[in-house]
């Protein structure tokens, strides 16, 4: 009787350890292959520019959202520490409690750190602020700044171009943003515009080259009919509502030399 107790107790002792460290090995392998979400998810076209002036932005595009670690690409406009077109890589971590905190790889030998409190959307960043420390971009300092999400400009948008004479030229346009931004932290457009009853093409332009961070956008769209090619600048709001177009211009074809403004409203 004995030796048939200490037989099953045994037994019993280890099927329990082997299913013990059976769950284990199957949780451990699930906590080693699946990342753990700490904070709000960020990701898009951002910028951060401080409240007493305008002139200086930081236009950012985040490349990793908050899975172990958050990552972003950015380029400061309106700064004479750094050109305009000098990547800043910024990696960090948007914790627990949502509290954002990236610190940039030095940079002409500064260093930037961005903060931030991030909303359960991931939409909003409050009491955000950045400090510039050492090296050219130190004379920055520190200050809060006002942290916008952009929305990405996608659908049919339509509107007109005014010319230097004031003629009004209908057009409607189709485009798609990039959901990911680029090495540079910006993103790009694809679509087709028209241009109806307009002599300056005689086919439907496509956008051939594009460039959108922070507010501002660059396209521009080629006739490979007419040889014609149109280039248009300006800005948008955070919505991706509205496209102001702050100058248009066309190089060759029966157009060749126009240019002008124009507004175009997402339908």
């Amino acid at each position: 009787m004995r030796t048939r107790s200490t037989a099953g107790f045994l037994a019993i002792t280890s099927g329990l350890v082997a299913t013990f460290l059976s769950g284990s090995l199957v949780v451990g392998c699930g906590l080693a292959n699946t990342p753990v979400q700490v904070g709000t998810s960020l990701s898009g076209n951002w910028s951060f520019a401080p409240s007493t002036s305008a002139v200086i932005i930081l236009n950012l595009g985040f490349t990793q959202g908050a899975y172990e670690t958050v990552s972003a690409v950015a380029r400061l406009t309106g700064a004479s520490c750094v050109s305009p077109t000098t990547d800043i890589l910024l990696t960090g971590s948007v914790g627990g409690t949502n509290q954002m905190l990236l610190i940039s790889s030095p940079f002409n030998g500064t260093t930037l750190t961005l903060k931030g409190q991030v909303t359960p959307d991931g939409k909003e960043i409050a009491n955000a602020s950045w400090s510039f420390a050492g090296g050219n971009c130190s004379t920055i300092g520190t200050a809060d700044v006002t942290a916008t999400d952009y929305s990405e400009i996608s659908g049919t948008y339509t509107g007109n171009f005014a010319d230097t004479d004031g003629n009004q030229l209908p057009v409607s346009a189709f485009l798609e943003q990039t959901t990911q931004p680029d090495q540079n932290g910006q993103f790009s457009l694809s679509g087709t515009a028209t241009f109806p009853n307009n002599t300056c093409f005689s086919e439907q332009p496509t956008l051939t080259t594009s460039l959108v961070t922070g507010s501002s956008l660059s396209m521009t769209y080629s006739d490979p009919g007419s040889g014609a090619v149109l280039t248009a600048s300006g800005t948008f709001n955070s919505a991706a509502t509205q496209l102001t177009i702050a100058n248009w211009s066309i190089s060759g074809g029966y157009c060749n030399g126009d240019s002008g403004t124009g507004l175009l409203t997402e339908q």
